[in-house]
Formats: structure tokens, sequence, C-alpha cells
């Protein structure tokens, strides 16, 4: 995975903020993870880092927006993120689960923190789960694939009724 690591050893102990306006980094990680996203508004980051007795605790914001395809209809939407977070990241993270790897490593010049993995974390539950390009969008037809937003085709007529109403016409049922 991209990995970007900063110091964390001389960090006052009331904490220091950082930021990172670097759009290569959003760039690669897009491409290692195969998303087809681009950046319509550059995604800025800060992280407002205190040092604690067992770890550090982080204060952390994504802004910006991103181009993504929509899951219905696959035109371009817009992604507007706004996404505040709050974390800690222990020295020795005792609660990890299995095969989950710590942001934090330790190194001979003291603590380094993983940005690159953090961040990727944070944009992910930021995301909307399904990406649209309306609310009202109507997506693809899914016996001829046009986009029902643009034209109406002919086989929509076979979606006026629900997927149960249709597999039951035509059952008959017996009484006694």
């Amino acid at each position: 995975m991209v990995e970007h690591w900063i110091g964390l050893t001389h960090i006052p102990a009331t904490g220091r903020e950082f930021s990172f306006e670097d759009q290569g980094l959003w760039r690669e990680l897009w491409q290692e993870f195969h998303f087809d996203f681009e950046a319509m508004a550059p995604l800025l980051s800060t992280l407002f880092i205190v040092p604690q007795a067992d770890g550090f605790l982080i204060h952390g914001s994504i802004k910006g927006a991103v181009k993504a395809s929509c899951n219905r209809c696959l035109e371009d939407a817009s992604v507007d993120l706004d996404h505040a977070f709050d974390t800690f990241e222990a020295h020795e993270d005792v609660e990890a689960l299995e095969g989950e790897e710590s942001h934090l490593r330790a190194t001979d010049a003291g603590w380094e923190l993983n940005v690159a993995g953090l961040l990727w974390e944070e944009f992910l539950l930021a995301m909307p789960e399904k990406i649209l390009c309306a609310d009202t969008c109507l997506g693809l037809c899914p016996h001829c694939g046009k986009n029902r937003n643009l034209e109406q085709c002919a086989c929509c007529n076979l979606d006026t009724q629900s997927p149960l109403a249709r597999a039951l016409q035509g059952v008959k049922i017996k009484t006694n």
C-alpha cells in the first residue's frame, strides 16, 4: 500500500497540526485500489495530533470533491466530502483485529504515523455507500441497458409491475 510516514517524536504536549494538500497521494491510492475517481475540488486534509502516554490522539478532517461513476446509470457523479474524524493510535494496539496493521511504527528516531493509510481509511468511511448522480436517478434498463434518465425504452413497460407480481402472474390457487 502507498505509505507516507511522518515523525511524531517532537510534537509538543499541546499538539501540532499537519496539513496535506498533495493530490498525488490521492491519485496513487485510487490507482492502487482501482478506483476511477478524479478530484473535482482539491482534497485537503488536516490532522491535529496530541501525544498521550500510550499513543496519539488524532482529530482530523478531509474536505473536497471527487468525480466518480453513478452506481445506477454509470454517468459522472460529484461527491462532496466534508468529513471530520477522531481516532486514537496506540503504541501497542492490543485491540487490533488479526491482520489489521497499526498506522504507527517505532523507529530509532521515535514514533512515526502512516498518514496515507489513516487518510485512506477515513476517505472510505466518508464516501457514500452508493454514489448517485441524483437522488432521482432511474439507472440503466436491466433489459436493454439504455440510460432511463435520457430516454424511455420499449422494454421499460416490463418494469411497471413489481418482480413479485410478474413472478406470480398466471399462478392459480385452488380453493375448496
